[in-house]
């Protein structure tokens, strides 16, 4: 990911993306029903409140990002045993064969320029039998091509093209939000429509890339910020459990999740 300021990297203080950050929470808590015992490697742990989740059941957890600076705050916040951290990048991991027992890789891969070099080093630090529990961003529930840090954004089909190939033992799920949460994703989605309509010659397309990053990240703060005044007792209302990991109807997920495990022979 970019070092410089961008909404992508969210925390439990990021009052404007709080709901983002439920949104990204969710996964985690789900996930640490697979954490218990287990070493664990969380990619792309960023601000590390979500390894910290896994390292309270986790006999290890390890959260690994590509910039040390973000890690170095991660250490200072979240201190419990069985928890450290690792400078490294998710096509390259600086670990040795089969060491972890379950990888988690929450909304990174829409940013990586190789997703299947990703995959490959997933699957070689994996123990057999081990799990790899990957998000990113659906496909059909954004709008696409709005954000200019994604390289690539998935439908269900294009995740699973992506995935079989390296990890033919996989099923996909969905993150699915509740009536209050879709409720404010729509007047999100309503309001980006109405700001983009006014780009009738097209900017977006002919500015410099890190203008356009730019734009994109103080226009989300903007947006949201503007929605939170406009409905307050809507977003105090939405917790993480608004958010739901599950099965269902991939076309209306929010976010794809896919469960990939390492055969065992």
């Amino acid at each position: 990911m970019s070092r410089r300021f961008t909404t992508e990297r969210v925390s439990p203080e990021s009052a404007a993306l709080r709901v983002t950050w439920l949104q990204c929470l969710a996964p985690y808590r789900w996930a640490a029903r697979l954490a218990a015992g287990a070493v664990v490697l969380d990619i792309g742990s960023g601000d590390g409140y979500g390894t910290a989740e896994l390292a309270r059941v986790a006999r290890w957890a390890v959260g690994l990002d590509v910039d040390p600076a973000v890690l170095a705050r991660a250490g200072l916040r979240y201190r419990q045993p069985g928890l450290g951290w690792v400078a490294g990048r998710a096509e390259a991991l600086p670990f040795p064969d089969a060491t972890f027992d379950l990888v988690c890789c929450f909304q990174v891969l829409e940013h990586l320029p190789d997703p299947t070099r990703f995959l490959n080093e997933a699957r070689r630090v994996l123990a057999p039998g081990g799990r790899l529990l990957l998000t990113t961003p659906n496909r059909a529930a954004v709008v696409a091509g709005l954000n200019p840090h994604h390289v690539r954004e998935y439908d269900a089909d294009a995740l699973r093209a992506l995935l079989e190939p390296v990890f033919p033992e996989m099923r996909l799920l969905g993150v699915f939000g509740s009536e209050r949460v879709l409720a404010y994703r729509a007047r999100n989605r309503s309001i980006v429509g109405r700001l983009l309509a006014l780009d009738r010659l097209g900017l977006r397309g002919v500015l410099p890339r890190p203008v356009v990053e730019r734009l994109h990240a103080w226009g989300t703060l903007a947006v949201r910020g503007w929605l939170h005044r406009r409905v307050p007792e809507l977003v105090a209302t939405i917790t993480v459990e608004d958010f739901r990991v599950e099965e269902g109807d991939l076309e209306q997920a929010i976010d794809l999740v896919a469960v990939c495990r390492v055969r065992t022979e």
